[in-house]
């Protein structure tokens, strides 16, 4: 499980992932992919892949294509790094916001509040449960992924490619970036595989028309489904009378 909590108002703000039973502290709970089902939860839809079998038997499982790019990355001039938890640094995270705002205007949308962004995954860092991925194509870093991970499960929570900024923006280019953010969900299966973890969480599955070619490409790679909820639950009198004034306001204000 991981905690990440804020304090605001005099009142301790949790966003509790991968809860297996109910969080017993006093505050304002966001429960992210949890296992237990209350009243108002709304269910989140993922993709599931076993990192504990042997690497060549994970890939295996992955569709033809997908094994085929993943194998010919490897004979291409693709490099990856990761790292976790602590050994991520400002500036690393710093990089990292300022390639994400680049992938956003790349498809001619703004990224919202980069410096709540920054300051999120500082959190998160502190925490130790945030990774971050890259993959270079020559000497440019063209992908990147970054997670939520804690003892069991690394979870997919960013993943951004620059594909339409590179010279020329030929297919060739297209194509090996993409082959690149394939090649790197793999190194990313066998870096969390290394370091003791069972499950590799795609992230959201979702079945909607707008994210239909983002599931289908994680369906490549052979995961399983997993249903789990998502929701708030307030505890304690003082988060209960916080979150009483802030309805009162906010019902003043339609």
């Amino acid at each position: 499980m991981v905690e990440i909590k804020s304090r605001k108002h005099g009142i301790d703000f949790y966003k509790v992932w991968f809860a297996k039973e109910p969080f017993k502290k006093a505050g304002v709970i966001t429960y992210r992919q949890s296992s237990c089902c209350e009243k108002g939860a709304e269910p989140f839809d993922t993709l599931i892949t076993d990192i504990t079998e042997d690497a060549e038997v994970i890939k295996s499982k992955f569709a033809k294509n997908c094994k085929y790019e993943v194998n010919r990355a490897q004979r291409e001039d693709i490099s990856v790094r990761m790292k976790a938890g602590r050994d991520i640094s400002d500036e690393d995270i710093d990089t990292f916001v300022r390639f994400f705002g680049d992938f956003w205007k790349s498809k001619q949308m703004s990224l919202d509040d980069p410096n709540g962004l920054k300051k999120e995954l500082l959190q998160y860092r502190d925490a130790d449960a945030l990774a971050i991925a890259i993959a270079s194509v020559g000497s440019k870093d063209s992908v990147y992924h970054t997670y939520v991970y804690d003892g069991i499960r690394a979870r997919l929570w960013h993943s951004a490619s620059l594909f339409r900024l590179l010279d020329g923006e030929k297919e060739d280019d297209r194509k090996i970036v993409g082959m690149a953010n394939r090649y790197l969900h793999y190194a990313d299966m066998l870096f969390f595989k290394e370091k003791g973890l069972k499950i590799y969480d795609w992230g959201g599955a979702g079945l909607g028309e707008d994210v239909a070619n983002i599931t289908k490409f994680k369906e490549s790679f052979g995961g399983t489904p997993e249903k789990s909820y998502e929701y708030e639950e307030v505890r304690g009198l003082k988060a209960h009378i916080f979150k009483w004034i802030v309805n009162i306001m906010e019902d003043a204000m339609l």
